[in-house]
């Protein structure tokens, strides 16, 4: 993993590695956004949203679990899509950053800008694992205050017993080192929305023909209506106002740069 340098955020900003994006590496990111706009767009018709539940915590093991990575809103989405629309690119040619995907820096910039790294170019063009639009999802969604607090996947399993819903009782160690609750982490994690485009929402057939082979989808860069998204309407039945409230007390302030590292997902400085 490239090191931080050290510097602070202006001379980073400003150093002599920043490039105006031209020729193939303009289209090549005007598509990846194209991508990530067309899948946003499509997952918002196709009601791929719902809203955080909380739960009652057990040691049992989950049966018959609902598996996600995370629940967006709807008015996230929307805000993603309007955001994602107005993003601009730079390109940071830094020999540090050769193993980086991209970054942001929230609050440093007028306008939404990502800057992309080496590791971008050879990322997939199509909605799948560390792919461009998957990429761009994550961080412009750090745009709007989502955090770096887990890399690793981490699926979230519910599952109904007698009218109550369960979740087993198990925390992840983020890089702050203190220990978080899945279910807060999966709702403020870039990652965990990154995942849930890539793993959950993305077909599992390939685009042939004009059309997926899983579902029929003629849209090339779209999610899959077959996958399972019954998660997304949880909160219909069960209690979301306490994972509501808990969102709401969050407002990151502090300045960082959230970088998107090949094999890591992502750092902040």
């Amino acid at each position: 993993m490239a090191e931080d340098s050290g510097q602070p955020q202006e001379m980073q900003l400003n150093s002599g590695y920043i490039r105006d994006l031209s020729g193939q590496k303009q289209t090549q990111a005007e598509e990846a956004k194209q991508a990530a706009v067309e899948i946003l767009k499509d997952a918002l018709e196709k009601g791929m949203y719902g809203f955080p539940v909380s739960f009652h915590y057990t040691c049992s093991e989950p049966v018959d679990p609902y598996k996600f990575c995370c629940i967006p809103t709807q008015t996230f989405l929307r805000d993603l899509l309007e955001t994602m629309q107005k993003v601009v690119f730079k390109e940071d040619e830094d020999p540090e950053e050769s193993y980086t995907f991209a970054y942001v820096c929230p609050r440093e910039d007028s306008s939404p800008t990502v800057y992309l790294c080496k590791a971008f170019w050879d990322a997939p063009d199509h909605l799948c694992i560390d792919s461009k639009p998957g990429t761009l999802i994550h961080e412009v969604s750090h745009l709007l205050g989502t955090e770096d607090v887990y890399y690793e996947l981490m699926v979230v399993e519910l599952y109904e017993n007698y009218g109550t819903l369960l979740g087993r009782s198990c925390c992840v160690q983020g890089e702050d080192g203190a220990w978080h609750y899945r279910e807060e982490v999966a709702q403020i994690n870039a990652n965990s929305l990154e995942h849930e485009f890539e793993t959950v929402l993305n077909h599992n057939g390939e685009y042939r023909n004009g059309k997926h082979s899983c579902c029929g989808e003629t849209k090339k860069h779209s999610v899959c209506r077959w996958r399972e998204t019954a998660h997304y309407h949880l909160h219909e039945r069960f209690n979301h106002h306490k994972v509501e409230r808990k969102l709401c007390k969050k407002h990151p302030t502090e300045v960082r740069k959230y970088t998107k590292i090949k094999n890591r997902a992502c750092r902040t400085s």
